[in-house]
């Protein structure tokens, strides 16, 4: 009988430390810290946290301590393992399925903006131009032919494709489709968006180069003391 209580007591306290960690998160953001780093210290902090829980109660954590030893080794600069390396593909890389979901919404603000009165192309104008800038540095870049592309794609009864760029698409629709949002309530929104942007997905060459100058010197010496 104590032993249900005990495990209760141990899910709160780790919940807790998941909205601490998600609160320290965005705090380093906000101040400025490197975004990947950051989502890396708090999936690092979680993991650890989770696989403490795991070992009290005798559950297998053996595949995530895996994770964790991979994502510890990136912190200290080692290269990527296999096991983070993307799978090998003979089409165009898509975009990660997060990524994917935003930009989706973003096409729903399209349409809802559409349906207010705008023409089509004054729509996607408006959202290309109304994006935060830190979003802009996260996604790319983003024309009004490129929003008008999104909603192309996902948009409509019937998309194009399916994916989390259509659940994205659907999922804002059925937000907005009740409301008159001003525009200061639609910014909102992509305020909202933002957040939930994972990090390190924009300009994938000029990151790749970034993280290459850095660890090429660690991994380089290591390779030599290996020989």
């Amino acid at each position: 009988m104590t032993d249900k209580p005990h495990k209760l007591a141990a899910l709160r306290g780790l919940r807790e430390k998941m909205t601490e960690f998600e609160k320290r998160r965005q705090a380093c953001i906000e101040l400025g810290d490197d975004p990947g780093e950051a989502d890396r210290d708090a999936a690092q902090n979680a993991l650890t946290a989770v696989v403490a829980f795991f070992l009290d109660f005798g559950i297998e954590s053996e595949p995530l301590v895996r994770l964790l030893s991979e994502l510890a080794a990136l912190t200290e600069g080692s290269m990527p393992s296999t096991m983070l390396q993307p799978a090998a593909t003979t089409h165009r890389r898509q975009d990660p399925p997060a990524i994917a979901g935003i930009k989706g919404r973003l096409a729903a603000v399209m349409e809802h903006r559409q349906n207010a009165g705008l023409s089509r192309k004054d729509a996607a104008a408006w959202v290309a131009r109304r994006l935060p800038p830190r979003m802009r540095d996260r996604i790319g870049s983003v024309k009004p032919s490129t929003v008008d592309n999104w909603l192309c794609k996902w948009g409509g009864d019937r998309a194009v494709e399916q994916g989390s760029g259509r659940e994205g698409y659907v999922s804002m629709s059925r937000i907005l489709r009740d409301r008159a949002c001003t525009e200061s309530e639609l910014e909102v929104i992509f305020d909202t968006l933002l957040r939930a942007l994972p990090s390190g997905v924009a300009k994938p060459t000029a990151n790749r180069s970034r993280r290459r100058s850095t660890v090429a010197g660690p991994s380089t010496a290591k390779r030599r003391r290996r020989r």
